[in-house]
């Protein structure tokens, strides 16, 4: 039975749920479901909050809370390195890994974007994937829906 939000294997099959009627938060999980089932070598994908809660997943069966806490923990030391260095502000921290890579993209200043790949996929157009879904996030991640995920942290990120 569909509650009409899509999983990793029905983000085609619900274009419905992204229509006039849909939710924000059914839009945000179209959203990445889409990017996750559209770019080969994808594994999962998931927005975090900075400070370590998971908010939304396109894959149930993705470890949402670990992921959130060491994605948080990343992206506040690459902005703390960052600050350090007066680079400027954080985009993007890659993490190079045996199997695949951790990808951590800033959204804004309370939210991320954490995708994981495998060792074979194309980070040319995983990275260009990623920076369309972050721009495209960001204008559905309002602060209405950003307090309606904190306020059930972690519950969005495992249905």
């Amino acid at each position: 039975m569909s509650d009409g939000r899509p999983g990793v294997h029905g983000a085609h099959g619900s274009a419905g749920s992204a229509s006039v009627e849909s939710t924000p938060l059914q839009r945000l999980r179209w959203l990445l479901s889409d990017v996750l089932v559209t770019t080969p070598g994808m594994r999962s994908l998931a927005l975090v909050s900075t400070d370590g809660l998971p908010l939304v997943a396109a894959d149930e069966h993705s470890p949402a809370e670990e992921l959130a806490t060491l994605a948080a923990g990343l992206n506040a030391l690459s902005g703390g390195l960052s600050r350090l260095l007066e680079l400027g502000v954080l985009r993007r921290t890659v993490v190079t890994l045996h199997e695949g890579t951790l990808v951590l993209m800033s959204v804004d200043e309370t939210t991320c974007l954490a995708a994981y790949t495998s060792a074979g996929c194309d980070l040319s157009l995983a990275g260009y994937q990623l920076t369309r879904l972050v721009e495209r996030a960001g204008h559905v991640l309002t602060t209405q829906l950003r307090r309606e995920l904190r306020g059930q942290p972690g519950q969005e990120a495992n249905r």
